[in-house]
């Protein structure tokens, strides 16, 4: 089992086209009204009025045409294409040549974001919707001697998939034991706290005070007061 990707430096993120579109339909809308407002307190017969109600008509144009813009969109944002990074069972790869040993690893932070072409950004009444380049992924390392960090892309669904499948297996098979329990437990993909490997793991930890009982009950979860103390009871001594 093995997971791949480009690494990627974030350069800039812009103004999405949709983004560009609604802010020319604003501007358009503002200026007429300022005009409007102008021409109402210098003309008691608000001479420009018929002059100035096309462009209010037009700014609407934009500004609709962009709630139907967005659903088509991508994000717009500018990155260099730096190296190659694989996580497979039992190492981190960068650049096909330099290997870094789960052992060696002090800290690490991997945070998903989104994989290309999934719909972000999503809230109701505003054109906000985008389909993300799934370039704004991140990951962290320490290890004892260097400190990485970077951007990486999610391809898919798939390819997302697989990254989390990955984290599940190195942590739960304790690859990391050299990052705080807390940390490498927080590290386990949501859609799999609810199964019986995430709360074994868990266990573990509680049983080899690597955790407190009390922070490590609330990440297992339990389904009543009743449930808590049996399992305080049980794993706590």
């Amino acid at each position: 089992m093995n997971f791949s990707t480009s690494t990627h430096k974030i350069i800039k993120e812009k103004l999405s086209t949709t983004a560009l579109i609604l802010w020319v339909g604003i501007v358009i809308f503002s200026l007429t009204f300022l005009a409007y407002f102008i021409d109402s307190n210098i003309s008691p017969t608000n001479q420009l009025e018929d002059v100035l109600f096309p462009f209010y008509m037009i700014s609407f144009l934009p500004i609709t045409f962009s709630y139907f813009y967005q659903f088509i969109d991508f994000e717009n944002i500018e990155i260099l294409k730096k190296e190659y990074l694989e996580i497979n069972e039992n190492n981190l790869i960068l650049n096909f040549k330099d290997i870094i040993r789960y052992e060696d690893i002090t800290d690490i932070q991997i945070v998903i974001d989104a994989y290309y072409n999934q719909r972000i950004n999503m809230a109701y009444r505003t054109p906000t919707e985008q389909k993300s380049l799934g370039v704004k992924n991140y990951i962290k390392i320490v290890t004892s001697t260097q400190s990485l960090n970077f951007h990486f892309k999610l391809e898919n669904q798939f390819h997302q998939n697989s990254l989390e499948e990955i984290i599940l297996k190195i942590v739960t098979e304790n690859k990391l034991n050299n990052i705080d329990s807390k940390k490498s437990i927080g590290l386990i993909p949501n859609r799999f706290k609810n199964t019986d490997i995430y709360k074994s793991y868990v266990i573990a930890q509680i049983r080899s005070k690597r955790i407190n009982c009390t922070e490590g009950l609330l990440l297992h979860g339990y389904e009543s007061d009743k449930v808590a103390k049996d399992l305080r009871k049980k794993y706590c001594g």
